[in-house]
């Protein structure tokens, strides 16, 4: 465990440390929260959860941030040789793994929270009422938890397959966007079940959690999704020692 948060302190320093990381989150506030308050404005006198529209903002620009951070999980590393060194280390592969997956979910996490936080400036707008349903703001926080978890796995595993950060980008945004709209790509298939659509759809996971619904079957799909990824990135990293 000591190597866990040793690489864990190292990898969310290097997200600190790195001028990019303040520009992709500053970047991210401003376009969640200004994508936020565009659909707010155009629902206005129309029945739309708040946070619904609050949540769904955020998981548009999540694809973004997850992307510019898994980049260089691992391709700076392999790019600049430093993966060497790391193998050389102490260190098993599944502690680096997890170091650095931790690492960098604690800095995705960090820079969500003001954009969900946000949601209270519109409470305090509109006195006397109460427009922030606990209940919602609770199942949103949950199922963006679990998203996350699940995309930044799925950067990490990418990043581990190119030396280039930017290929690492792109190859994981569009894998992002790819399982963002898979319920869509599955619904236009002949006879596809109504019910397998519901449940490989991620926006309407995203819809139903921000209105208090919390389902178990999402909730056990982005664990064993993310823990297939880890297990996955382990593996490769493996491979790599006995090169």
């Amino acid at each position: 465990m000591r190597n866990f948060f040793a690489i864990w302190r190292r990898e969310l320093a290097a997200c600190f440390l790195s001028p990019i990381a303040y520009v992709t989150m500053v970047f991210f506030l401003i376009a969640a929260n200004s994508t936020f308050i565009v659909g707010a404005i155009k629902n206005v006198g129309n029945s739309v959860f708040l946070v619904s529209l609050l949540f769904a903002s955020i998981i548009m620009w999540l694809t973004v941030l997850v992307s510019i951070v898994s980049m260089r999980l691992f391709a700076e590393e392999i790019r600049s040789g430093t993966i060497e060194m790391l193998m050389t280390a102490p260190v098993t592969e599944a502690e680096v793994v997890l170091g650095k997956y931790a690492g960098a979910m604690t800095f995705v996490l960090f820079v969500i929270a003001p954009a969900v936080a946000s949601i209270y400036i519109f409470a305090a707008m509109g006195p006397g009422q109460d427009i922030v349903d606990s209940g919602a703001l609770t199942g949103g926080c949950v199922i963006i938890f679990l998203i996350a978890a699940f995309c930044m796995s799925l950067g990490l595993v990418v990043s581990l397959l190119t030396r280039s950060q930017i290929i690492a980008a792109i190859s994981c945004l569009c894998l992002i966007w790819l399982m963002l709209f898979l319920g869509n790509i599955v619904s236009a298939i002949p006879f596809a079940p109504p019910k397998l659509v519901t449940f490989l759809s991620l926006l309407s996971h995203v819809e139903d959690f921000a209105r208090g619904s919390i389902d178990t079957r999402p909730v056990v799909l982005y664990l064993s999704a993310t823990a297939f990824m880890l297990f996955t990135a382990v593996r490769i990293l493996e491979s790599r020692r006995w090169k």
